[in-house]
This record gives C-alpha cells, sequence and structure tokens, in this order.
C-alpha cells in the first residue's frame, strides 16, 4: 500500500500526495472528457454493436470502466472490502442512450474524484493502495483507446483531442498550478 511505502522510506508525503494528484487530474481531466466525447459522437446502435462474435461494444466497454472506478472508489470507503467477483468479463449490453451513458459515467467519476480529493485535503493516504490506482488508470487509459478507437472508425470524427488542449502539457500545468 502507498501508506506502507512511506512509513518504510519507499515515498515521502509530498510524492505520494503528487502520485495521487497526477492520478487524479489524468483519470478526471485528461480520460473523462475523451470518454464523454466518444460517447456522444456515437447513436444507440453504434454505442451497443459489437461487430464480431467476441467483440465487445462501446457501450459495454465504457460500463466495465465504469465499475472499475466504483469498486476503486468503494475500496476508499471500505478498506478491507472483498468482491465476489472479478470484473474481467462485466461487459453488460444494456439499452441506454448515449445521454444516459454519459450520466452513468460522469457521476461515477464525480464519486470517485470527491472521495479522491477527501483523502488528499485529509492527508489520508492509508486507505488508498499505489498499485491499484495506478491500475485504474492504466486500465481505464486502455479501454479508453479502444473507445476512441472505434468511435473514429464508426463515426469518422477526427477528435483532435491534443490540438484542443487534452495534451500532457496541459495536463502537466493544470497539476502544477493546483494548491491543495
Amino acid at each position: 500500500m502507498l501508506f506502507y511505502l512511506a512509513s518504510s522510506g519507499g515515498l515521502e508525503m509530498e510524492e505520494m500526495k503528487l502520485f495521487v494528484k497526477i492520478a487524479m487530474h489524468r483519470m478526471y481531466d485528461h480520460h473523462l472528457p475523451k470518454l464523454l466525447h466518444s460517447i456522444q459522437t456515437l447513436n444507440m446502435e453504434q454505442l451497443w454493436e459489437c461487430n464480431a462474435p467476441g467483440l465487445n461494444s462501446v457501450g459495454g466497454i465504457v460500463l466495465h470502466i465504469c465499475e472499475h472506478v466504483k469498486r476503486n472508489t468503494l475500496s476508499y470507503l471500505q478498506r478491507n472490502i472483498k468482491f465476489d467477483q472479478g470484473i474481467e468479463e462485466y461487459f453488460p449490453q444494456l439499452d441506454f442512450t448515449p445521454d444516459m451513458l454519459s450520466i452513468i459515467v460522469q457521476e461515477t467519476f464525480d464519486k470517485w474524484k470527491h472521495q479522491i480529493t477527501n483523502m488528499i485535503n485529509e492527508n489520508n493516504y492509508t486507505a488508498i493502495d499505489m498499485h491499484n490506482l495506478f491500475h485504474l488508470v492504466e486500465h481505464t487509459s486502455y479501454h479508453l483507446g479502444q473507445i476512441v478507437d472505434r468511435a473514429k472508425r464508426m463515426t469518422g470524427t477526427s477528435f483532435q483531442f491534443c490540438q484542443n488542449g487534452l495534451n500532457e502539457k496541459t495536463l502537466r500545468l493544470i497539476i502544477e498550478s493546483e494548491k491543495f
């Protein structure tokens, strides 16, 4: 756990705080806008379309991400929580519109950010497992890439996220300018 690394001399408190801030902003200010924009370019049929046997729909992948974020949030609230099943095969097929799915995504990420922000403000890092947080960011990045690629192929949309400010330079400026 992140706390144990700090107490054993692995990471100092300020480094932990920076790591958590980077993760929070990458998820909320970098991944979330891309995810929402991608969802909104699709119609309901495109959102739930499975192009080949064994492939998951964009909507299913989005709900998979949301489940991962929800579980991460719950782990901050209940440190010893155990889940009955993993989410490796959790890619549900539902009939949500792009607007409905966007609301679910926004609410899920809002709750996660709220919990992370509270822990940062309280200097409470004991409930944050650095490995799980890193995995959440990395896993979300992976699936976000799938979603953006599929949305681009289905719609022909050129998102130009980097050119529109969703890039590493802007993310770094957000993190460095924020006061905690």
